[in-house]
């Protein structure tokens, strides 16, 4: 399992590297938002059964890249640190990349998790969530049932009434736990490093 992560996290950062090279940094992450946010949601609509099923996977998979992400930048991994460059933050701006970087995977978990939710809505004829005033936009609705589990909020307007979107609503919230891992570590790193240079000096 770590291999496979490891084998995917190095071969989506390297095609986006790839494609910083060779086009600019917004065509990356334009790529990036197309692939993982955008198309899973746009199959979900689509009158065809398949690719709202394709769009559930797709929005699984980035689930599954952002879980080994997530994993592997709290617990360390010495050969994906170095070549994805995780190693030695140097410079404030280079935190504050992290940060935005973290905070942008955080929000791509929320599409994602609200993509799937809709895709088990539909797959599921609407008994996979109680949602009792539902929105004019359907996907608006699993969208801020997305966003109150991932905070651990929970309103309770919005109810699983599936096991299966029960899992998925416990898998989102241990997601958002271990991003609040993520940026708490990243920080108490920084502070670790600043301390150190300091004592050399």
């Amino acid at each position: 399992m770590t291999r496979l992560w490891i084998g995917l996290l190095n071969f989506f950062s390297g095609l986006e590297f790839r494609i910083a090279d060779r086009l600019g940094e917004a065509p990356a992450v334009l790529f990036h938002f197309f692939l993982f946010w955008i198309l899973p949601v746009v199959f979900l609509y689509l009158p065809l059964r398949p690719l709202a099923l394709l769009g559930i996977i797709l929005a699984v998979f980035y689930i599954f890249i952002l879980i080994g992400d997530i994993f592997f930048s709290v617990f360390g991994h010495d050969k994906l640190e170095k070549k994805r460059g995780m190693i030695d933050i140097t410079s404030v701006q280079e935190i504050k990349q992290e940060i935005i970087g973290a905070l942008v995977k955080y929000f791509g978990g929320v599409v994602s998790f609200a993509t799937i939710f809709n895709g088990l809505q539909i797959f599921l004829k609407g008994r996979a969530f109680i949602v009792p005033n539902p929105s004019p936009l359907p996907y608006f609705d699993l969208f801020y049932f997305s966003v109150v589990t991932i905070t651990t909020v929970g309103y309770g307007d919005i109810q699983a009434s599936h096991w299966v979107s029960r899992a998925f609503a416990i898998t989102e919230i241990i997601f958002g736990l271990g991003f609040v891992l993520l940026l708490f570590t990243m920080l108490i790193s920084v502070y670790i490093d600043i301390q150190q240079k300091k004592r050399v000096k």
